[in-house]
């Protein structure tokens, strides 16, 4: 999709970088039948390991008056969210990522940082995003000190992932999601998690250029699969009441 946006006072064009994406309900038994089928016709992410998962943290961030938690609830077709991830805690850097939606589409924005400016930002210092001299870096530090942002939430979870040439498909299976107060230490493996759903629901998502290919078409309509416009940060938030 082409989207022209409004920068510097001036209309410019940003081209092929929103994609379709959605998401689904899916019990545990048909989210592992329907893993089976994808593996028939999808290649496998290379992070995954030999169980063909890998483990993913996210620290979410908003404002003071949680702008861009309130914005999805309320159903802003416009809306953002702004997180740190990682993959292994004991990894030396972390990508910060900006989550833009524009009504049915997403395009995510990111970046590598260091462990050390990460730490920087969680700790309410974001001047060292500066040295990146990048947009992504650039617009996050602009909206921590406009709009004051801070650590809110984390999120973990495992994922299943695969990957598709035509379309740029990429389908994920995130089982086992929960949440901790976002002042937590992030680099550590004792954090009290609250699990926000319950045992045998997982999360289906499927991002996408254009079109759905037939194959995967039919593959989903074997499922029981429940549309929903599914946010782990917003529920994060509600389950933990914060």
């Amino acid at each position: 999709m082409n989207i022209t946006y409004r920068s510097g006072g001036k209309m410019s064009e940003q081209r092929n970088i929103y994609r379709h994406e959605v998401k689904y309900y899916i019990g545990k038994r048909e989210a592992l039948q329907l893993s089976m089928l994808l593996k028939t016709n999808m290649s496998i992410d290379k992070n995954a390991n030999d169980a063909g998962n890998y483990w993913i943290r996210s620290l979410y961030f908003d404002t003071i008056d949680n702008k861009d938690y309130y914005e999805k609830i309320i159903g802003f077709n416009v809306r953002k969210k702004i997180r740190l991830r990682v993959y292994d805690i004991s990894s030396d850097t972390l990508k910060l990522e900006i989550k833009n939606k524009y009504n049915q589409y997403t395009h995510k924005e990111s970046i590598t940082i260091s462990r050390q400016d990460a730490i920087s930002l969680i700790d309410g210092n974001s001047t060292p995003l500066l040295n990146y001299n990048e947009s992504t870096s650039n617009k996050v530090f602009g909206y921590m000190h406009h709009d004051l942002y801070l650590p809110k939430v984390i999120i973990d979870y495992e994922r299943e992932a695969f990957l598709y040439p035509f379309e740029n498909i990429r389908v994920t299976i995130d089982k086992n999601v929960r949440a901790a107060f976002g002042n937590n230490d992030m680099f550590t493996d004792k954090i009290g998690m609250v699990s926000i759903f319950s045992d045998d629901v997982v999360v289906l998502e499927i991002k996408y250029d254009k079109i759905i290919p037939v194959f995967l078409q039919k593959a989903l309509s074997n499922f029981s699969t429940q549309g929903s416009q599914i946010s782990k940060y917003s529920l994060g938030r509600n389950i933990l009441k914060r």
